[in-house]
């Protein structure tokens, strides 16, 4: 019973997480994690129960990414100022620059703010007529903030968002270990498959609507404030970040599905994958991400490169030339001057204005690594620490659009260290699969692995796995990785089966 609890709630987390906005505002995020909550629970009452068989669990991998969970809540500690000197000298300056009396290791009183902050400047300020309280002596009694706050900090210069990002963390953890609990089965990941296929397919089909109407609307209802919409996805990277990786599986199998040997294709299936991958193609290129775009590409080919391969059947160029002609159709019909206009831009290369931007940005991280080393500033606290290190009269960057070098910058070398640690464990399995063999679970291994490798390169030059969207789809096809590759490595090949025992009169006649 609890195994069904938590395959229904990683199911809802599927289909609920990208129609609700990508899951990036407090109320989706809420229901969000009520969820994860519940199926974390029905995951312990299964492992409470008594241990099951199927593949081995991801062992090795849960000690790294544990000590970094651990880490993150160190940060959280309120410490004496001696020891963030030791252990971070550069959140001890900053603490020093903007603390008022840190440096003296007594606690901060909220009335000295203003004085201190406008202590170069008093001479300049007007004075108080008449009744007005003065600027410099507000009543901070009356605003709700305290009043006095300890001398003691923390390592994490925001520690709030770093207990929010470490909330996060939790629940991905709690669903990539129910999924490798759960989805131990063929027939499971590929129900899990076919939920992922169908929620992205649907978000491709509302914004290629939406596209076709004309609304920047979510829904037809809800204004938008950004421009960049696609669908319900508040950002079109997102959402084709999101699309790539589902249309990795899909492609993967409708080549399994027209390459069963010896026997007839199922129309239903190379319908339901087909069609899905029409809509995902048609949705990126659409949604006008270049980045997405580009995934998408590079993973099409290399999708149609391991069905040949496997010696896949002589019509799986065709099938795959007739999917990318479909989504060409639709493209061409809602109108493809946009679309034209945005590949073209990519052979400007790196002299791509958003890109340039973001290389700009990246180079000033190398500051804030430099100085918050070994720690880094707090684990989600980039949007407040590289308020120092923006371009001069630029805003600052909310997100680093690079994963690794937002992780850097948050966690410093302990943590991109311990990540390094989890990846290899993660890699030394999952990415080995043995036998791929001809069946189903080798084809489900290749889309899961394209998936994976799109999702993480595109990661590398836009803030996907910021959208829990993004970041359970990454959590569950990590899972769905390893399990495939658990079962693909258990099964013994042709060679390795065992004869059969001849009877002793066959022996002695031979």
């Amino acid at each position: 019973m609890s195994g069904l609890v938590a395959e229904a709630g990683i199911h809802a987390l599927v289909l609920f997480a990208p129609l609700a906005f990508g899951g990036v505002e407090g109320w989706a995020l809420g229901v969000i994690q009520i969820i994860a909550g519940i199926v974390a629970a029905a995951w312990a009452v299964g492992r409470l129960s008594g241990p099951r068989p199927g593949p081995r669990p991801p062992g090795g991998v849960w000690i790294p990414v544990l000590l970094f969970a651990a880490l993150a809540g160190v940060t959280m500690v309120p410490l004496p100022s001696a020891w963030i000197a030791a252990l971070s000298p550069g959140v001890h300056a900053f603490y020093e620059t903007a603390v008022p009396g840190y440096a003296q290791g007594r606690p901060f009183q909220a009335a000295e703010l203003v004085p201190w902050l406008l202590s170069d400047q008093a001479e300049r300020l007007p004075p108080a007529q008449g009744d007005t309280s003065p600027l410099l002596d507000p009543p901070l009694a009356s605003s709700g903030l305290p009043l006095s706050v300890p001398a003691r900090r923390t390592l994490s210069i925001y520690p709030f968002a770093t207990r929010q990002q470490l909330l996060l963390l939790l629940c991905y953890l709690a669903v990539f270990g129910a999924a490798c609990d759960r989805f131990d089965r063929r027939e499971r990941l590929l129900r899990l498959a076919r939920v992922g296929v169908f929620a992205a397919a649907l978000v491709s089909l509302i914004g290629i609507l939406m596209k076709a109407t004309g609304t920047r609307k979510f829904f037809w209802v809800r204004e938008a404030s950004s421009l960049n919409i696609f669908g319900p996805f508040v950002d079109r990277n997102t959402y084709a970040a999101f699309a790539g990786f589902w249309l990795a599986v899909a492609l993967c199998m409708v080549l399994f599905v027209l390459g069963r040997r010896g026997r007839p294709v199922r129309p239903g299936s190379l319908a339901f994958w087909g069609g899905a991958a029409v809509l995902m193609i048609a949705g990126i290129f659409l949604s006008l991400s270049r980045g997405g775009i580009l995934t998408a590409a590079l993973v099409t080919i290399l999708a149609a490169v391991f069905g040949l391969a496997r010696g896949g059947p002589k019509g799986a160029p065709l099938g795959l030339g007739a999917m990318l002609a479909a989504a060409l159709l639709l493209v061409v019909w809602i109108g493809p001057e946009r679309v034209l206009e945005r590949i073209g831009t990519l052979s400007a290369g790196s002299r791509v204005p958003s890109l340039q931007h973001r290389v700009e940005a990246w180079s000033r991280t190398g500051g804030l690594i430099q100085d918050h080393l070994l720690l880094g500033t707090g684990l989600g606290t980039f949007r407040f620490a590289f308020m120092r290190y923006a371009p001069p009269g630029e805003g600052w960057w909310t997100t680093a659009h690079n994963e690794p070098l937002e992780l850097l910058c948050d966690t410093g070398l302990a943590g991109g260290a311990l990540f390094l640690w989890g990846l290899v464990a993660f890699l030394r399995r999952a990415a080995r699969p043995g036998r791929l063999g001809q069946g189903e679970d080798g084809y489900l291994w290749a889309g899961l692995a394209l998936g994976v490798a799109g999702l993480v390169l595109h990661s590398c030059v836009t803030s996907n796995l910021q959208i829990p969207a993004n970041a359970l789809t990454l959590a569950l096809g990590g899972a769905g990785l390893w399990n495939t590759s658990q079962m693909l490595s258990a099964r013994p090949s042709r060679s390795a089966r065992p004869r059969p025992v001849p009877e002793p009169g066959e022996a002695a006649a031979s």
